[in-house]
């Protein structure tokens, strides 16, 4: 069934650069795995595997070749301001009972975007080198509605505003349709015959790509150790030590610490994330290759989105384990629920949020609500809130990424003097961890998640960060265990990828 018309493209061909066409169709589901869709594709996925409702698959993405891209962030013309004119040259209509997202850019953006946002010191190592973002155009998308079990295909062409010689707007429409069911059926191929293709080539996988997604030459991957730690224990609690002793000070009053733990990459991302999704479902998934690097991210956190002008964010912050059985579990939620330190963290961050949308939305409009819930997944229990706002008229997507980027939750607060505390006691670079994964579309909305509970192959290794809120009276021990139990999740589905 036809979304978009063509009376539609007519009325809007004069004045907006791109034009989509969007189909409901049927016989199309979700697949149970998505590694014969994803290993060696260049495909991105953005999931949504539960509490959330859309998922985007993106089968032939267009990686964008800007040189901001590829330039350590800070250091020139930024991403962002890349990012707004290429946003606002290729704008679309936003037509109703549609997707949220009917095509545009879907990518990754590094935690050291911020370095374009705020003045950050340059201390800590960047051991990885990775780019402040990695961006693809994605023209073609199939959506699928896990509310009502409907599946939407989205193509996109260019209006005859941009370039009148490739035909009329009604031979653009039906080459739109046809691209939409070859998009279908080959997705439909694909889930058939792809699985046993891949069967035979997966042996090899790990080693030709080392861990990367990427069709290229292989890559040599050094021999890392079997588990390597960028802070251990000792190291750790002398950095929450150090904090408590800004906190003292008046410089800060929670500091987000962390550590990143390394260990050899043993299975195909792709496998990974199939085992992922089976043990810690969530509600913002994603599956991101990356050149050399494949993000496997299986995030619960929602970082900003902005939907027909409401702008939202969930902040995460408070954590307990899961309890070996439910009366455990309940104990656990109610003890985390009503600790006074949890609470007070909480909501700090919640202000601290507040804050960051204010700053882009109708004075007035900001307001919290479901305050204070809680959230399980596999191996941990959080504290959420939600937080509402609606765009001010001046403001745009990029503004509102600005303003919220990089997540409170996931530095603290006050978040540009945590910042540069964090960039003094962590060793190395961030990278893509709290940073954030999602799509800016055509229309002007957006979403994007906070890079938590992520797994980054690549070079023969797989690396997996996770940190703590510290706070006055935390203690060194437990901060360093929680930081390595949010990490569980990720491990355990390599470990279930590789038998």
């Amino acid at each position: 069934m036809e979304l978009v018309s063509l009376q539609q493209w007519e009325t809007a061909a004069g004045e907006y650069e791109r034009l989509p066409y969007v189909r409901r169709v049927g016989g199309v589901r979700l697949p149970e795995r998505w590694e014969p869709l994803l290993a060696g594709t260049g495909a991105v996925l953005l999931e949504s595997a539960r509490g959330g409702r859309y998922t985007y698959f993106i089968p032939r993405p267009k990686p964008l070749a800007w040189p901001e891209l590829s330039r350590p962030a800070g250091t020139g013309p930024g991403v962002l301001a890349a990012l707004r004119a290429f946003l606002k040259k290729h704008r679309a209509p936003r037509w109703p009972g549609l997707p949220p997202f009917t095509g545009g850019l879907v990518g990754a953006l590094s935690y050291d975007l911020a370095r374009e946002i705020e003045n950050l010191p340059a201390r800590a190592e960047d051991d990885l080198g990775l780019p402040p973002a990695v961006l693809s155009v994605a023209d073609e998308v199939l959506v699928f509605d896990r509310e009502t079990g409907t599946a939407y295909a989205v193509v996109v062409a260019e209006s005859p505003v941009v370039d009148s010689a490739s035909g009329h707007l009604r031979e653009r429409f039906e080459v739109a349709r046809e691209r939409c069911a070859a998009l279908v059926k080959d997705f439909q191929t694909a889930c058939e015959e792809r699985a046993s293709e891949r069967a035979a080539a997966l042996p090899s996988a790990v080693s030709e790509t080392a861990g990367g997604d990427s069709s290229g030459p292989p890559v040599a991957a050094p021999a890392p150790a079997m588990r390597t730690l960028s802070l251990d224990r000792a190291a750790y609690t002398a950095a929450v030590r150090r904090v408590q002793a800004y906190i003292g000070a008046g410089d800060t009053y929670q500091v987000n610490l962390s550590l990143r733990e390394t260990r050899p990459l043993t299975a195909h991302p792709a496998a990974v994330y199939d085992a992922l999704r089976r043990i810690n479902p969530s509600p913002y998934m994603a599956y991101v290759p990356a050149g050399e690097w494949t993000l496997v991210c299986g995030s619960p956190e929602l970082l900003v989105k902005s939907v027909n002008g409401c702008v939202e964010a969930r902040p995460i912050a408070g954590t307990r384990p899961r309890g070996a059985c439910g009366d455990s579990d309940a104990a656990l939620r109610g003890e985390l629920l009503a600790h006074p330190k949890e609470r007070a963290e909480h909501l700090m961050l919640v202000d601290l949020i507040r804050n960051d949308l204010g700053r882009v939305c109708r004075y007035g409009s900001v307001r919290v609500r479901d305050y204070m819930v809680a959230e399980g997944y596999s191996h941990v229990q959080h504290i959420v809130s939600h937080v509402v706002g609606e765009l001010a008229p001046e403001r745009d997507e990029v503004d509102v990424v600005a303003s919220a980027f990089p997540g409170g939750t996931i530095t603290g607060a006050p978040k540009v003097r945590t910042m540069q505390i964090i960039e003094e006691l962590e060793p190395v670079r961030r990278g893509f961890y709290t940073g954030s994964v999602g799509w800016f579309g055509y229309n002007g909305d957006f979403e994007l998640n906070i890079v938590i509970r992520t797994l980054l192959a690549g070079r023969g290794q797989a690396h997996v960060q996770a940190g703590a809120g510290v706070v006055a009276d935390s203690v060194p021990e437990r901060e360093f265990e929680e930081s390595l139990n949010k990490a569980r999740a990720l491990w355990a589905a390599l470990e279930e990828a590789t038998c």
